[in-house]
């Protein structure tokens, strides 16, 4: 049985394999400088956005001037980013005309105001009432309680509206509870005990008012997936897993229900929601879909690299090719002087080849050519930072010595061994420097493993889709957070002495196969994969495990149609998902004629929009994009089905044609 290495030893043998003959600094930090890039000092916040077009078919009511933005991130990530915000204070009833649904979100209201929207749901109008005060309580078939459960469990009804393709398991929420009575409502959720036995108490309800509909929710959802993805605040930079070192996954210990996770529960609360706009609204509700090109889902390909040599990073590289997949390496750089005397010699060889191409340089230590050339073979290469000697400090250095030296520029990352700060200070750093997707949320330690000694696989942060990380105070950061949900040394050998689990390569990838085939099942996500490329350096009995691991986990993708991005082609399919514009809405329920513009600020990319088939009583007849008729091709989400259209670059007119059920 071989001698496992500590963490630090693996990685300055790791280190040495790339750099021999190179003084190699204490545990394979680095301590040189370089003349790299200063802080660039990149915006950190999202622009405040009002909305998208003043006759969007989708209107958030706020009591203040701020409440809104973490509702229209939370609709973005379901592919509705065209949701306008109001003060409720200043409702008049012209807003209303064109709506199809509205979103009261938690406040006081005058009782002028919710005279105007029950006129506006008696006339046939859809009311989303978010923990609703005791006088819209009413209008919403509910009575004011003043019991509060702070979290606990939900479980939807069978057969109630909007129930369609949720799950039926109990869900976790992190959110108080208020105890409504029923009066009038049906239950579409009630609150229940861990295994699934419902109490008296309403946890989301339907009432049918006039022609219209109102649905409330007695918890405010936004609040809760917000906690539910980041962790409690109030547990930030207290260590929790035994491991040393505080993680982002020590807020989850005690918090996350294990034989929950193979759910994602924040995302399943959130398609409910998106179920239940459609059930109430009076005008169709159009979405894009989460994922490229309509792919059920996606797998986002990542490998952190401790000064890996070129041949094994690029190794691993080509193995991932074969799957025809593309990878994110996160490379924490050498000392300068030895990447400047690679250079050197990578330049002489330069000279003499008549046409490079693909080819790589011929040099064990990785220089901005074996960069450029990954990168033009589709991969990501971007820096895997230290920050034990403090989060500033940490990417100020690392900063400067992976620009310095010629690797360029990158937008994703991961920080060695996911050190975490504070509960949103780790992302506010990095995108100060201009990063716009963290990977540092990581299922790894023995916080995994149930008391009967099975151990637990899936979401730990409620979801599988990215969305901008949220502060204390409630703003947005220009930054989306990325789950990595399969972690190599949580389930096989590594170099150190990691494998928490314990598993074989072949029990690890079974484990793999079955996230990824529930997530082409309707649990959509875009799974995050951990390949370390130090098994691939470092000579021993593990790097036949991590190859098998790999190839299999690969070999799944593309047996169940999963593509393989590197995090960056995902970034930017997100960034260019989020920021599409919807205007131009127009709905005439008479006729059935619905029309919006899509605009789409780039090209290739894949992006699908989602038109419903049914509104109320209509059923879509007939779609035209750009007046070029669809051939209709269904897609369900929740319990919606949806017609498939396929955006290019910039604008595209939809015309939909709206006709009475049989």
């Amino acid at each position: 049985m071989p001698t496992m290495l500590t963490r630090r030893d693996a990685l300055k043998l790791a280190i040495a394999a790339g750099i021999v003959g190179v003084p190699v600094a204490a545990g394979g930090r680095l301590l040189l400088e370089s003349n790299g890039n200063q802080f660039p000092n990149a915006p950190t916040l999202i622009a405040e956005d009002p909305g998208r077009g003043e006759n969007s078919p989708l209107l958030i009511l706020s009591p203040d001037d701020t409440a809104h933005v973490v509702w229209q991130e939370m609709l973005r990530v379901e592919g509705l980013p065209y949701a306008r915000a109001r003060p409720l204070a200043e409702l008049t009833l012209a807003d209303l005309d064109l709506v199809g649904a509205a979103i009261v979100l938690p406040g006081e209201s005058a009782t002028d105001r919710i005279e105007l929207l029950r006129d506006f749901v008696e006339a046939g109008g859809g009311l989303i009432a978010i923990q609703p005060v005791a006088s819209l309580a009413t209008l919403c078939g509910l009575s004011w309680g003043e019991r509060i459960t702070d979290d606990g469990y939900l479980r939807t009804q069978p057969g109630a509206v909007g129930v369609g393709g949720i799950s039926g398991e109990a869900m976790q929420f992190h959110a108080p509870l208020r105890h409504y009575q029923l009066d009038g409502a049906e239950v579409v959720a009630y609150l229940c005990s861990r295994d699934g036995i419902a109490t008296e108490t309403p946890a989301v309800t339907y009432h049918r008012v006039g022609r219209g509909g109102v649905a409330a929710w007695c918890y405010d959802l936004a609040a809760s997936v917000v906690r539910m993805r980041q962790g409690p605040a109030e547990r930030a930079n207290l260590e929790a897993d035994g491991i040393e070192g505080v993680r982002a996954v020590d807020m989850f210990v005690g918090f996350v229900d294990l034989d929950r996770i193979h759910l994602p529960q924040a995302d399943e609360q959130q398609r409910l929601l998106v179920n239940l706009l459609n059930a109430v609204s009076r005008a169709p509700l159009p979405r894009l879909w989460y994922f490229p090109k309509n792919v059920d889902s996606v797998l986002v390909c990542t490998g952190d690299s401790h000064n890996n040599p070129a041949s094994a990073v690029d190794d691993v590289l080509r193995r991932v090719e074969r799957f025809g997949g593309a990878m994110s390496v996160y490379y924490t750089p050498p000392p300068t002087n030895t990447v400047r005397r690679a250079m050197r010699r990578v330049r002489d060889w330069l000279d003499t080849q008549p046409l490079a191409g693909d080819l790589i340089p011929p040099t064990d230590v990785v220089t901005p050519y074996h960069a450029d050339a990954w990168r033009t073979r589709g991969h990501e290469f971007a820096l895997h930072p230290y920050v034990e000697e403090g989060l500033e400090v940490g990417w100020a250095r690392y900063w400067q010595q992976f620009t310095g030296l010629g690797y360029g520029g990158f937008a994703t990352t991961r920080t060695h061994r996911v050190l975490w700060h504070g509960w949103t200070d780790t992302s506010y750093v990095q995108a100060g420097y201009g990063v716009r997707m963290n990977l540092d949320y990581y299922h790894v330690g023995p916080s995994f493993q149930r008391a009967d000694g099975s151990w637990a696989f899936g979401h730990f942060t409620g979801s599988g889709l990215p969305m901008r990380f949220v502060d204390v105070s409630g703003k947005v950061l220009d930054i989306w957070q990325q789950n990595t949900h399969l972690v190599d040394e949580q389930v096989i050998d590594m170099p150190w002495d990691a494998n928490f689990v314990g598993s074989s390569p072949d029990a690890a990838i079974e484990s793999a196969d079955n996230l990824i085939r529930s997530a082409v099942s309707g649990a959509y996500a875009a799974l995050g994969a951990q390949f370390h490329l130090d098994p691939f350096a470092v000579p021993g009995p593990w790097t036949t495990g991590a190859g098998v691991y790999l190839d299999g986990v690969l070999k799944s993708c593309q047996t169940h149609g999963v593509p393989v991005l590197a995090a960056q082609h995902w970034l930017d399919f997100t960034r260019t998902r989020s920021a599409i514009r919807f205007d131009g809405f127009h709905f005439a329920p008479e006729s059935g004629q619905a029309h919006f513009a899509v605009d789409v600020d780039a090209s290739d990319i894949g992006v699908i929009l989602l038109v419903p088939n049914q509104n109320q009583a209509l059923r879509l007849i007939d779609l035209q994009a750009n007046r070029k008729p669809i051939l209709i091709h269904n897609r369900v989400v929740g319990d919606t089905f949806y017609a498939v259209v396929s955006l290019n670059s910039g604008e595209t007119e939809i015309d939909a044609h709206y006709n009475l059920s049989d």
